[in-house]
């Protein structure tokens, strides 16, 4: 995790800082009890990420579910200056869904959570389902809005799963089948019904595109072969999922965009949204189903999983902290 991340984070623990973040962002005077909110969330935020990065495997998704949930909360608070901690709902946000069953089977892909009030729907509503991204720059260039999910939808683990291609690796050992995803520069609605993805490389990528554009939902598309790139048009609005690739392999501080499948169907996910759900996941798998999670680790039957799990949770610590300050400094504030 980047130090100059947490230093920036340091800011909103600073009660002049704070005051002048939220007369520059929300034409407004801080009261005093704003301050305490804010600055409590990023300190508690703080602390659970360096006690976890510390903690034995056993115990160190929950402790980071923590510190995400703490900086989550301090970003909602620091976006929303009308919100205080009181009007706040006490809740994840995310329930999960007949987890017994699936555990039982140790299939982890079915594990289900269900969208509700509280912490990750406030910041769904605080950010706007607003995904920024760096492509190729270690600066913000890019950002869409997405819908926000409503409650009650749900989704499974290999749902989430398939939107995060730094796990590429990893779900190809875990399910034996690659993961649908290509490198995008972006698109753009070239006029009022169509729209245009430009994506390399191309021939390898045939049946993820096939996967990412579906004919069942698209039904004909325009495919053009520019060389080292493809061009897709369609005319419909489906648009597959715009993540974050996060490690870039020739340069750490550059990073990409790729196309993945939507969390299901048409709704997406931004990278907070993303990283928060990944990690309540590990959190509430290792909280309430402790023998299975150990059990993890231990070469016992099921564990085909265990690198991707230990990729997420590394994920997770290097930048979660990252996209916050991406969120609470971004200038594409409109």
């Amino acid at each position: 995790m980047p130090s100059t991340d947490w230093n920036k984070l340091l800011e909103f623990e600073s009660r002049d800082l704070i005051e002048r973040y939220i007369q520059k962002n929300h034409g407004r005077k801080a009261s005093a009890r704003q301050v305490l909110e804010i600055s409590s969330n990023f300190i508690q935020g703080r602390e659970y990420f360096r006690n976890a990065q510390n903690a034995a495997l056993t115990v160190k998704p929950l402790l980071q579910y923590y510190g995400v949930s703490a900086l989550t909360r301090g970003l909602i608070l620091a976006s929303s200056p009308t919100v205080s901690e009181a009007s706040m709902k006490p809740s994840h946000g995310l329930d999960t869904v007949n987890w017994q069953q699936s555990l039982a089977k140790k299939d982890f892909g079915s594990l289900v959570v269900s969208v509700k009030k509280g912490t990750f729907s406030e910041l769904m509503q605080a950010t706007g389902n607003r995904a920024y991204f760096k492509h190729n720059s270690s600066a913000i260039d890019w950002h869409i809005d997405y819908n926000i999910p409503p409650d009650g939808f749900s989704f499974t683990f290999l749902d989430l799963v398939q939107t995060l291609p730094d796990l590429e690796e990893e779900y190809k050992t875990w399910k034996e089948v690659k993961m649908d995803t290509v490198i995008t520069s972006g698109f753009q609605n070239i006029d009022d019904d169509k729209f245009e993805f430009v994506i390399y490389p191309p021939r390898k990528n045939e049946e993820a595109i096939k996967n990412l554009f579906p004919e069942s939902i698209l039904g004909n598309y325009e495919y053009i072969d520019n060389g080292s790139l493809h061009t897709i048009r369609t005319k419909n609005i489906y648009t597959p999922q715009f993540s974050q690739k996060f490690f870039h392999p020739l340069n750490a501080g550059l990073r990409q965009i790729n196309l993945t499948k939507p969390i299901k169907y048409i709704v997406h996910l931004s990278p907070i949204g993303q990283l928060y759900t990944m990690a309540f996941f590990l959190g509430m798998l290792s909280r309430y189903f402790p023998s299975v999670w150990i059990g993890l680790g231990r070469t016992e039957k099921g564990d085909a999983i265990f690198p991707l799990l230990s990729k997420s949770i590394d994920l997770i610590d290097n930048y979660f902290p990252s996209v916050v300050c991406e969120y609470l400094n971004a200038s594409f504030k409109t």
